[in-house]
């Protein structure tokens, strides 16, 4: 247990010690949003599910109160067409976010609807190991390419995390703590190897919002890389701190001025290979190495809403600094940039949103393979957007949406999208009919841009494009969702093993699949969730992407203050690198929570992998067996 990890306990537990029985009842519960409710990230404003052309899956606050002891990562492996390869093993491994046969690349991560990916990173991507379940309200999934909207990235969908409102009493807050086993399915211990707890609080003062959360987590007990012999690895640690703070101050009931700063900060040891001289396999290898990674970020936001519409500013800077040793690897990035968007409404039928963004980006890089020097790393755009809204009275309603986006290496280039879709009733029961055509791009990292070969006049961004068409069907206490789509991608940023170079790998890449998600509430106390992935592409893009998923969940109240739910979790076989198989696997994992003194004190504790499967989602490298987590939630 690390020192940052004793401090923030020490901090919560005398908050919550004093504050537990003093504090009056809230008046302000947290707001519990329905699946049938809006959501924002389809459109950049508040819009009614049933007038989107897309099936936008929400992670809301229920879900997630129902859900403590579980990650971010854990929720989103559960949403149909997301693969995160690295979940099972150790918490200080990369994460492969793979949403429709897709890559880390080709997804834009938001908070508070605000991108976050890092373009000094390989991947440009951001870690979702950086932020914790306590801290959020609710998440969007949006899948298919939304770069109109969203820019670079955006090319097979968009994670939008919506972080906690603040409550309207002068104070309010949450102590949570949780310990628990980290083992692999052949070495099972009960020995606590994994620790977390985190420290809430928020409320509203006159014209002052705020919201300051303080994080630490650790683990251990596992290696990285799995050993082939009798002997042991031996185990890696994992660390992480962070603090996030909000502040908004209420100018008048039109004007709203905001604040945003985080430091997240963490610290994993990893493992690495052996290589045969002869054969060039790769062998799992016990390594002392070890990644330090810092992330501050800042931003300052405007809200205006005026009679007919809304104006928002986003602005931010973000500073990320990554070492490893004993190769003493260096990164740094800076990236700082401003999203300015009016969403204007002409009468109840018909509005458009206006927008112009631009970010600014910088990187420092020291490997043995690539050195970019300080102020040599650097590149800029600039993106004007617009997009179109109609709302008929009779069902119909229709996106249209374009985005230019002007780059100071490569040029410019233009994406669009078109998404109409179709409300209407059988029986009295909701049906929606949806297609969407639409396009995209990913914007080269600083790192493959400045490492390019010299043969290379320009490194091209990707280019994608998708075509998806589904339908939804709804009752009171039964739905039914399925969704077809086609996605082409050109431009591919690719590698080349001769000279460590970036190149565009100019062929044509398909990928193809469905995805079908049914929901069905039983009984007061039962409810069932069941989804399907199918993923079919190229062979050779399909590595670590399992053709097959299918995932089903069953959430049951056994007493008024106790909620259980068991879940089901099938991945088929998949290939890694140097055409090693990976074979299918199941697991099943059970969760449990009861609340005391009316909902003030919650405990709650999970099984997970109740079976011992062994498996391996990344060749050589451990994976978790059975392991139980306990945990406590203290309302304050």
């Amino acid at each position: 247990m690390n020192k940052q990890f004793v401090i923030v306990s020490a901090l919560a537990f005398s908050f919550a010690s004093t504050n537990l029985f003093a504090q009056k009842k809230q008046t302000q519960k947290e707001k519990v949003e329905s699946l049938d409710e809006v959501v924002i990230t389809a459109t950049k404003f508040k819009t009614s599910k049933k007038n989107i052309g897309k099936v936008v899956y929400k992670i809301n606050q229920e879900t997630i109160k129902n859900s403590q002891g579980r990650t971010v990562v854990d929720l989103l492996n559960d949403v149909p067409g997301i693969e995160i390869n690295g979940n099972f093993s150790t918490k200080g491994q990369n994460l492969g976010y793979y949403i429709r046969g897709g890559r880390n690349r080709q997804v834009a991560i938001l908070i508070d609807g605000v991108n976050v990916n890092d373009p000094s990173s390989f991947n440009g991507d951001f870690d979702l190991r950086q932020i914790d379940i306590n801290q959020i309200e609710s998440i969007e999934v949006l899948k298919g390419a939304s770069s109109t909207l969203y820019g670079t990235g955006a090319a097979t969908g968009v994670i939008n995390i919506i972080l906690k409102k603040s409550s309207k009493d002068s104070f309010s807050g949450t102590f949570t703590s949780s310990v628990g086993t980290n083992s692999s399915s052949e070495n099972n211990s009960f020995s606590a190897k994994e620790f977390a707890t985190n420290f809430n609080f928020n409320g509203t003062l006159g014209k002052v919002d705020y919201l300051l959360a303080l994080n630490a987590n650790g683990s251990a007990g596992l290696s990285a890389a799995e050993s082939t012999t009798n002997t042991q690895f031996e185990e890696d640690k994992f660390s992480r701190e962070n603090v996030l703070l909000k502040l908004n101050y209420h100018i008048n009931k039109n004007i709203k001025v905001g604040v945003f700063t985080s430091i997240d900060e963490f610290s994993t040891d990893f493992d690495g290979f052996d290589y045969d001289p002869v054969t060039f396999a790769s062998i799992p290898a016990d390594k002392n190495n070890n990644l330090n990674s810092s992330q501050k970020r800042l931003g300052v936001n405007l809200d205006y809403k005026y009679q007919k519409g809304t104006l928002k500013v986003r602005t931010f800077l973000t500073d990320i600094e990554r070492n490893e040793t004993p190769s003493n690897d260096f990164f740094r990035g800076e990236v700082y940039g401003f999203d300015i968007f009016n969403h204007y409404k002409f009468n109840p039928n018909f509005s458009f949103l206006l927008g112009f963004t631009s970010q600014f980006q910088d990187m420092e890089q020291r490997t043995t393979y690539r050195t970019i020097e300080e102020g040599k790393g650097k590149q800029h755009f600039y993106d004007p957007y617009l997009s179109f809204n109609y709302v008929s009275n009779f069902g119909l309603n229709v996106n249209l949406g374009t985005r230019v986006n002007i780059h100071s290496e490569y040029g410019s280039n233009v994406v669009y999208n078109i998404n109409p879709s179709y409300n209407f009733k059988i029986n009295d029961n909701d049906v929606k009919i949806f297609a969407s055509y639409s396009t995209a791009f990913v914007t080269p990292t600083l790192s493959e841009i400045f490492t390019k070969l010299p043969t290379i006049n320009e490194l091209l961004p990707e280019e994608d494009s998708t075509i998806e068409g589904g339908f939804s069907f709804n009752t009171d206490d039964f739905s039914f969702n399925a969704t077809y789509f086609y996605r082409e991608e050109t431009n591919k940023i690719g590698f080349d093993p001769n000279t460590f170079q970036t190149i565009n790998d100019f062929g044509t890449f398909l990928a193809k699949g469905v995805e079908a998600e049914v929901t069905y509430k039983a009984s007061e106390k039962l409810s069932l969730l069941a989804n399907y992935t199918y993923i079919d592409r190229d062979e050779s893009l399909l590595l670590k992407i399992p053709q097959n998923k299918f995932f089903a969940k069953v959430n049951y109240q056994l007493l008024a203050s106790t909620f259980t739910s068991l879940n089901y979790r099938f991945v088929d076989e998949t290939k890694d690198f140097g055409n090693i198989d990976l074979s299918s696997y199941n697991v099943i994992d059970f969760f449990i929570n009861h609340s005391l003194l009316e909902g003030k004190v919650t405990f709650y504790g999970a099984v997970t992998n109740i079976f011992n499967e062994d498996f391996q989602e990344i060749a050589g490298f451990t994976s978790r067996g059975r392991n139980y987590n306990l945990g406590v939630k203290i309302n304050l």
